[in-house]
């Protein structure tokens, strides 16, 4: 495995000590130079490589280098929008103990659709989320049409566990690298892997971004 730092002579923060990687990883099937690209401006540390034509894998390899309330990594690779040339992509994370599966195509349209289960109560419809169907995750996938009524069955289960369940549905649709979500460490032994840490200046502009948000929020009665 290699290690990139992204462009520009930026340090990349240290990780904390002890950190628990989370789970979640990013298929990607567009231009290897976009998805690099896309890649190098993380505030996560993600391990990226080659997967089964025409993936590329981007796996959740580390804790966020950015402050709470926007600290979870896995949420935060799932929440960023793929750019279009670095697309279709779809994620699959364990999120707060549900399976979270983002869906995002190669057109002009930005930010993903959301796929969100939980134990015990099945598919969930959390307000604000544009959420996607099965259809839309087997088009994207590339899996045979016909796959679609075992996932419409799959995802109405309630008794599964979330990791289980992502990787369940990588099976359904044919997609590699489903044993990565169980250990990710692992990434950094595939062919081609390299290794990208946050950059100050990215983690910089993530923050002076939420700042601005949350300040504009404030402003307009949103938050106390």
């Amino acid at each position: 495995m290699t290690s990139s730092s992204g462009p520009g002579t930026d340090a990349p923060t240290s990780p904390p000590p002890s950190a628990l990687v989370p789970r979640g990883l990013v298929l990607l099937g567009g231009d290897p130079e976009e998805v690099t690209a896309w890649a190098a401006r993380t505030v996560v540390p993600l391990v990226v490589a080659p997967a089964a034509a025409p993936w590329i894998v981007a796996v959740v390899a580390g804790e966020a280098r950015v402050g709470a309330p926007y600290d979870d990594p896995a949420l935060l690779v799932a929440g960023r929008p793929v750019p279009a040339k670095a697309g279709p992509a779809l994620g699959f994370f364990e999120v707060d103990g549900r399976a979270v599966i983002t869906v995002q195509g190669s057109g002009r349209r930005r930010g993903p659709r959301w796929v969100v289960w939980e134990p015990d109560l099945g598919l969930l419809r959390p307000p604000g989320l544009e959420l996607a169907g099965p259809a839309e995750l087997v088009r994207v996938a590339g899996a045979d049409p016909d796959v679609r009524d075992e996932l419409v069955d799959l995802l109405h289960e309630t008794r599964s566990r979330p990791l289980r369940m992502l990787q369940a549905v990588m099976a359904t649709l044919s997609l590699p690298l489903a044993r990565l979500l169980g250990e990710p460490e692992r990434a950094d032994a595939l062919d081609g892997a390299v290794r990208h840490e946050p950059q100050g200046r990215e983690v910089d502009r993530f923050e002076d971004g939420v700042a601005d948000s949350v300040r504009l929020r404030r402003e307009l009665g949103a938050l106390p």
